[in-house]
């Protein structure tokens, strides 16, 4: 079952098209996931943004990443442009993919950033002899995004945020 999402609140009128924008533009973030004992682990893996800012990707079976997200669904992603100096946030919980369609789609994708952002069609995932891939939903809580490259960036009009209920 697919968690419905809805945006509770935002920084600015803008900060939907933000974010919207930076999470389009980026192919890659850094999850962060944690096992039941809390001990952290982090990954690299391609996103699609859905259209209710959902973020989908895709991790195989067999790695320290799947048997994390299985025993603690809680996850934060980080997302970087050096060059912009922006960072952007996403803290929320997981939940497995079950349309097959959809899983396909982000597998899809994967292999799609991969090209576009190293020319290499075969993303580094599939790589990995580590058991089939899953595809995973992340459903944010929030959002926060720091524009730090801003002209007139002075304290909080660095962020941009988006909440979220889940239901």
């Amino acid at each position: 079952m697919t968690t419905t999402i809805k945006i509770e609140s935002e920084t600015t009128s803008e900060s939907k098209d933000y974010i919207r924008n930076f999470l389009n533009d980026h192919y890659s973030g850094v999850l962060a996931t944690a096992d039941s004992a809390s001990n952290p682990h982090v990954a690299v893996v391609y996103h699609k943004l859905e259209d209710d800012f959902g973020l989908l990707f895709a991790t195989k079976k067999e790695t320290q990443k799947h048997k994390n997200l299985e025993e603690n669904p809680q996850v934060a992603y980080l997302v970087y442009d050096e060059q912009e100096q922006t960072t952007l946030q996403v803290f929320g919980s997981v939940e497995v993919v079950e349309d097959e369609e959809k899983a396909k789609a982000v597998l899809k994708n994967m292999s799609k950033s991969s090209e576009e952002s190293s020319q290499d069609e075969i993303a580094p995932a599939d790589k990995l002899i580590a058991g089939d891939f899953v595809a995973f939903r992340l459903v944010p809580k929030v959002i926060k995004m720091a524009v730090y490259k801003r002209p007139t960036s002075e304290g909080d009009d660095l962020y941009e945020q988006l909440n979220f209920s889940a239901s």
